[in-house]
């Protein structure tokens, strides 16, 4: 898979850039393992650091899944099906349900990470 796109691009992104189109083209498929850390080093003769990294924007996109020791596996994408009339239904009302508990198929938890980092300095001016 040679990457197109612009060489002033990092080499991870590029790498990211690749796997994402295969991952659209339908080359992985949902479920679907994607070459692990030391194959894409091998394959874009460059360090493992920079294959993880590739393999992180994926993962933080929500393309795949990492789990150690098992590699990437390409995410089924799946809508969120919202049933307003149900979610506001008066049986709701009182018997200990949330709202989100009538989405079709969808477990209720989010993950969610935050960093601390530096404002930009046109927000740390206003702030």
């Amino acid at each position: 898979m040679a990457s197109e796109t612009s060489p002033q691009r990092p080499k991870y992104q590029r790498i990211a850039d690749d796997l994402k189109a295969a991952i659209e083209s339908g080359e992985y498929g949902p479920g679907d393992r994607l070459p692990g850390e030391s194959a894409l080093a091998a394959q874009y003769g460059v360090a493992v650091l920079t294959a993880r990294q590739a393999l992180k924007i994926l993962r933080i996109e929500g393309l795949v899944e990492t789990k150690k020791g098992a590699g990437a596996r390409v995410i089924e994408f799946r809508p969120i099906r919202r049933h307003g009339i149900q979610r506001l239904a008066r049986e709701q009302w009182g018997a200990g349900k949330s709202i989100w508990s009538a989405d079709e198929e969808r477990p209720v938890t989010i993950d969610v990470r935050v960093d601390t980092v530096a404002a930009p300095v046109h927000i740390a001016r206003m702030l």
